[in-house]
């Protein structure tokens, strides 16, 4: 039986460039976080993963591979943009269930959706109408099967522009031969840990006892993994809350001073707190990093009882940064990242660290922020870093329409 649909976008952010700009179209291009040889590719374009290049893939390297190779530093806003008119044109054809990330979302098919020639017909449907809608470059891969994870692997099975339909009982026909990293979730680790106990191709994970899964992959997933294999749907959840919020940066060079770094810092967590909130959790932990141009590291890490408020967290910032200052005070940093972790469901009353008034003076810089465009109001620290460390999307968070953006996105 079929139940799910996934549509899955080919080189999202380099398609977005290549509908913005005419010039780029059928032309082999990757998008960077910035125009330099030592970053590493964020998407290629389909013309581009011609020649092998993909995402991780070093700007130099890329350039070597493709000598005819153009690079776009990400316009982050666009493809936000972009993101929310897709979703729109989708929901023109099926319900979406859920956003799975920036490229990729699940539709539920019920009652005679489910039969095979209606869900080829209603896919098709689907596709053109997002290149019709949206634009000719944005090309899309969509799977069709019993369940999430083979709806996602069918996606994945041809690329760019297609639609593979996988009904339960051909899925072992179909899928058996698929080598064990082509199920999502499944990195080169686990790769190698599977190897290691003879698991090397898709078929291999079809009808293993559950306690030799239990055993080889240390939890509950590859259970469910092995049961959606054989075509059961293991009752499509929400994810679970977010366990943390994270964000980094690579120092331009005018950036690269301690005093500079912190001030970057603050604004990584200023970004962290206001998402918190934005999402009503609350934080019982802060870490932050550092790497320095030699390649050495410092981090440190702190934890205190569950708080939304933004003054409190650049007070335990200020804590963990202090050792720097003493040990590291002639190291040029390169890259800084903050992370806030322990999140929990926000309660409604205060905690031991909140007050009614930090309450209101952090609802009313979000309100502000939110309805006059982020950085109307900011802390005073941060004035000289407003130009930098601005919102860059990830594969798995796709960031509100009022968020910052670079200068020009």
């Amino acid at each position: 039986m079929l139940k799910w649909l996934l549509f899955d976008l080919n080189s999202f952010f380099a398609s977005c460039e290549q509908q913005e700009d005419p010039s780029l179209r059928g032309k082999p291009v990757a998008v960077v976080p910035m125009l330099t040889d030592s970053t590493s590719v964020i998407a290629a374009s389909i013309q581009a993963k011609i020649f092998g290049i993909k995402t991780g893939t070093r700007v130099g390297d890329a350039k070597k591979m493709c000598p005819g190779l153009i690079l776009r530093s990400g316009n982050h806003r666009i493809y936000t943009q972009y993101h929310h008119k897709i979703l729109a044109a989708v929901e023109e054809i099926l319900p979406i269930k859920k956003v799975l990330s920036i490229d990729e979302v699940a539709c539920e098919l019920i009652g005679r959706e489910r039969i095979l020639e209606n869900a080829t017909v209603i896919a098709q449907r689907m596709k053109d109408h997002v290149r019709k809608v949206v634009g000719s470059e944005i090309k899309s891969s969509v799977g069709i099967g019993p369940n999430i994870l083979i709806a996602k692997m069918a996606s994945d099975m041809q690329k760019p522009d297609g639609l593979i339909i996988i009904p339960k009982d051909l899925i072992r026909t179909k899928m058996g031969h698929l080598p064990i990293e082509a199920i999502p979730g499944v990195g080169r680790q686990m790769k190698i840990k599977l190897n290691a106990k003879g698991y090397k191709i898709v078929s291999d994970l079809m009808n293993v006892p559950e306690h030799e899964l239990r055993k080889h992959w240390g939890s509950i997933w590859g259970l469910r993994v092995a049961k959606e294999l054989q075509g059961e749907d293991m009752m499509f959840r929400e994810s679970s809350p977010q366990n943390s919020f994270s964000h980094e940066h690579v120092l331009p060079p005018e950036y690269r001073t301690l005093e500079k770094s912190f001030q970057i810092m603050i604004k990584l967590l200023l970004k962290a707190a206001t998402r918190a909130r934005r999402e009503k959790l609350k934080a019982g932990g802060l870490g932050m990093s550092i790497r320095f141009t030699d390649r050495s590291r410092f981090e440190n890490e702190i934890s205190f009882l569950e708080t939304d408020d933004t003054q409190f967290f650049m007070a335990q910032l200020r804590k963990l940064w202090q050792p720097l200052f003493a040990s590291a005070a002639q190291e040029r940093p390169m890259k800084v990242g903050i992370v806030l972790t322990d999140l929990t469901d926000g309660p409604d009353q205060l905690s031991f660290f909140d007050s009614p008034k930090a309450a209101q003076r952090n609802e009313a810089m979000d309100i502000i922020n939110d309805r006059f465009g982020a950085n109307t109001l900011f802390i005073a620290s941060t004035k000289e870093v407003l130009n930098t460390a601005k919102t860059r999307i990830s594969f798995s968070h796709v960031p509100s329409l009022n968020d910052e953006f670079d200068a020009g996105d």
